[in-house]
């Protein structure tokens, strides 16, 4: 089970680092003037869901450029692209760096596996662009460094996550924020464990139209399967988080939206009962786990394995949708009136009509890089303390773990040499 068969079913490395900063002009879009964009990643989800999305928004933006580590997926994308639009002008690149170099294309569109995002959005917030970015973060320190360099230049930055536009979970996080609830007092959270594949995982050569060492790019170098490489790569703590970062991304969003810690974070987070992690050579990543976290002020939150799910527990009453983007539920049908309200959160048909909405008009995202970084914080500190199987202590202001060498050693990563930050972002100076 996955998220994206719910869809269908429903309809629906710089740790410490110093940057001196530039002053780097952003792309103003006239309101009658067209948003070019490039595609980075033509994969299933790139297309299906990303590519497809802007397509249907002509009278917002133009897609002008693809690319893909498969050359065969990114002229597959181009001639959607130009079919769609009728005409021959989409242009497909293999190697990202030359789209980003395009600079006819005002904003990109980032649907790579996760090792790629930050360094592709620091790249392309350093050429200018505007950037809706898949989610998580890879480390706590990257994430960190995204913000600075998008606040820094000034781009428009989207997590190109559903979530906040999805009735379901607005409707529920309108209700939490309104004290329909009374104060919030625990939110439980349940995370559908994947079917992984257990056949076909041998060691090969990759296809001719495949790039492999720039799919690897900031990873370390690891041999190549087919089945690690396109989607399940999930499951393989090289380019990923696994379940708790991946499935956890979508839940834990609304669970800090509504907690009141968007932009902070948990102080503790305690594994409990028995973490058990793939391990058959090729997948890595923790597949049951059940973590306890704790807020500054009381409020308490398990994230775990089993099914989706998602419920918030006030001090008066409770909400849950069980099943992802299913009908809520609630201990009292009155708390769904919000005839008057407090609290109103924005709300666009999607996230790529809310980017390009906020391109035009020059505002923030719904879903700004800083909301991003602190949800995958909350997870990255989690898939730390399972790994190191005790109790974390957090402080969310400095973003360290409290007296724990150990624990901070989570918080980054080694990247391969040619793709460090100092490489790859000559126009900042890193120190530290």
């Amino acid at each position: 089970m996955d998220r994206r068969t719910f869809l269908r079913n429903t309809g629906i490395a710089a740790a410490g680092a110093t940057i001196i900063p530039l002053n780097i002009g952003c792309n103003s879009k006239s309101p009658n003037d067209l948003i070019t964009i490039g595609m980075i990643g033509t994969g299933s989800h790139g297309v299906e869901r990303n590519l497809k999305h802007y397509l249907k928004y002509p009278e917002l933006c133009r897609v002008v450029a693809v690319c893909d580590v498969n050359i065969t997926r990114a002229t597959s994308a181009k001639n959607l692209v130009n079919n769609t639009y009728k005409s021959k002008d989409c242009i497909a690149y293999q190697d990202f760096r030359e789209l980003l170099d395009n600079k006819s294309i005002d904003a990109v569109q980032i649907s790579t596996p996760d090792h790629w995002h930050v360094p592709i959005s620091i790249m392309a917030a350093l050429k200018g662009k505007h950037i809706c970015c898949e989610k998580p973060t890879l480390t706590i320190a990257e994430g960190r460094l995204l913000n600075d360099v998008i606040n820094k230049t000034g781009v428009i930055y989207q997590v190109s996550i559903e979530d906040r536009f999805l009735g379901v979970y607005h409707q529920m996080s309108e209700v939490a924020l309104n004290g329909r609830l009374g104060a919030i007092k625990h939110i439980e959270i349940s995370l559908p464990v994947p079917g992984i594949p257990t056949s076909d995982l041998a060691v090969t050569d990759p296809p001719k139209e495949l790039d492999y060492d720039m799919w690897l790019g900031p990873a370390r170098e690891i041999p190549f399967i087919y089945l690690r490489t396109f989607y399940h790569f999930r499951w393989c703590d090289v380019f990923s988080g696994g379940l708790l970062t991946d499935w956890g991304a979508h839940y834990c969003d609304t669970a800090q939206l509504v907690s009141g810690y968007e932009l902070s974070g948990p102080s503790e987070v305690t594994p409990v009962g028995e973490t058990l992690y793939y391990n058959d050579g090729v997948f890595n990543t923790a597949y049951q786990f059940d973590l306890q976290y704790k807020y500054s002020n009381n409020m308490t939150m398990r994230v775990k394995s089993g099914d989706a799910s998602i419920r918030i527990e006030g001090e008066e009453a409770w909400i849950e949708s069980l099943g992802w983007c299913n009908k809520l539920a609630v201990s009292n049908d009155k708390i769904l009136d919000l005839g008057q309200k407090k609290v109103t959160l924005p709300i666009d048909t999607d996230e790529f009509s809310d980017f390009l909405h906020s391109i035009k008009a020059g505002r923030k995202a719904v879903y700004t890089a800083e909301s991003g970084h602190r949800t995958s914080t909350l997870l990255h500190i989690g898939n730390a303390a399972l790994k190191l199987n005790r109790k974390l202590t957090w402080n969310s202001d400095t973003e360290q773990f409290v007296n724990d060498p150990e624990a901070d050693t989570f918080r980054t990563r080694a990247m391969r040499e040619k793709w460090s930050y100092a490489k790859i972002c000559p126009e900042y100076k890193y120190l530290g």
